[in-house]
């Protein structure tokens, strides 16, 4: 993958950066980080940036982190349907003829 640099605008500062990947997908996720510091900076009362960055940091890990706990269950839950239906194929292979096949 290419290293791309594209300058982007998160809060108020210009920042040059360097990244794997394409140029407008820099320039997405820092429209992203800065709408989600502004959200945060409207609910808080510090004015302070170093503080809105790490208090938008945490909101979007704890988002993170929650999506990765779905993905978790879901697969789990696939995982066990499906063993379940492997259980069932198998009771019905090991039973005599003329109950595995409906007759």
């Amino acid at each position: 993958m290419a290293t791309v640099r594209a300058t982007v605008e998160i809060f108020g500062q210009r920042l040059g950066l360097r990244a794997d990947g394409d140029a407008s997908r820099l320039q997405e996720i820092a429209r992203f980080v800065d709408s989600r510091m502004r959200e945060v900076a409207d609910r808080s009362s510090s004015v302070d940036t170093v503080k809105i960055a790490v208090l938008t940091a945490l909101n979007i890990a704890d988002e993170l982190f929650l999506e990765r706990e779905t993905d978790q269950d879901v697969r789990q839950q696939r995982l066990e349907k499906q063993a379940e239906r492997l259980v069932e194929k198998l009771d019905q292979a090991m039973r005599p003829d003329d109950q595995g096949n409906g007759k």
